[in-house]
């Protein structure tokens, strides 16, 4: 079974996309013959050891699937009123474009949410299961909401988590430098087109670097960038351009180097935090710091490249 989902804008109205083809159901849809309103609401990261969580920001789009309670989305197809694609408001609540809610029959239900974490509509191909053809520089977010009961007007909150890896690298003028200035920054990232697993969320990591190296965004000393997970490499090449002031002296430099990559594996959900010192004739790095993203998003970060 394979569904394309596209997200386009229309002056008039978005139609319903479904993820059944030949307008034939082959779904397993509860024999219920109560229907009742299901509205969604978004929220990523929740630390339920303090029950708090942040909303998903105002505007950012995602898709919606669900399936009967069970149904392996390998092989089965989901609810006929679905993909849904929904736009969050200020509230984090994730609205239908064209219709005020959906209306499904009573029964238990698993739902599931995609986003590129992203304002711009997003043309998502799921085949067997699988969303395919991921892309560095997109903050892949997904949630599910297993075995819901959907009874008498009920909401479904998922809980999003990043599926991505984000990388920051903050540099610091080092032995033999008055002032440093980061001009450009390019690195080797993971091959894309990975996909991700509907049913768990899980990315396949990519197991090779890319040969060419890609700009990233600097900002103030520091870049950001967000690429596909990654296992096998034990380090990723990076060249950097530099103005570095010695005294009165004003340099143009390059310098070529390795960032280490603790046992091979950059983690999906996973930030890493590398600080280097550029030095006069060399660069200083150690071992990433690493933690789990759990912020929504990241500051002076081009998310779609």
């Amino acid at each position: 079974m394979r569904s394309i989902v596209t997200a386009m804008f229309f002056l008039i109205s978005l139609p319903i996309i479904s993820c059944i083809e030949d307008d034939e159901c082959k779904c397993s849809v509860n024999n219920s013959k109560t229907m009742t309103s299901v509205t969604f609401k978004g929220v990523i990261d929740p630390d339920t050891a303090v029950k708090s969580s942040m909303t998903i920001p105002s505007g950012i789009r995602a898709i919606i699937l669900a399936y009967e309670s069970g149904d392996n989305p390998v092989n089965k197809s989901c609810y006929p009123a679905t993909p849904l694609t929904v736009i969050s408001d200020q509230n984090g609540n994730l609205l239908i474009e064209n219709e005020p809610s959906l209306f499904m029959p009573v029964g238990n239900y698993d739902f599931y949410a995609i986003s590129s974490n992203s304002h711009y509509y997003e043309e998502f191909e799921i085949k067997n299961g699988k969303l395919r053809g991921l892309k560095n520089g997109k903050d892949y977010l997904w949630a599910t909401k297993k075995e819901m009961l959907v009874n008498n007007s009920t909401k479904v909150t998922f809980e999003f988590a990043h599926k991505a890896v984000a990388i920051v690298i903050n540099f610091f003028a080092g032995h033999g430098v008055d002032s440093l200035l980061i001009t450009n920054v390019s690195v080797s990232k993971s091959l894309e087109d990975g996909e991700l697993a509907l049913s768990s969320g899980l990315i396949t990591p990519s197991t090779t670097l890319s040969k060419q190296t890609a700009m990233v965004e600097v900002y103030e000393n520091s870049c950001r960038w967000i690429m596909l997970p990654l296992s096998g490499p034990s380090e990723m090449p990076v060249i950097i351009d530099a103005i570095v002031i010695k005294g009165n002296i004003k340099e143009t430099r390059r310098y070529e180097s390795s960032l280490p990559i603790e046992k091979g594996i950059f983690k999906e959900g996973t930030m890493y935090n590398y600080i280097i010192s550029v030095d006069a004739e060399s660069l200083s790095l150690g071992k990433a710091i690493i933690t789990e993203w759990k912020s929504i998003c990241m500051d002076n970060i081009l998310v779609i490249e």
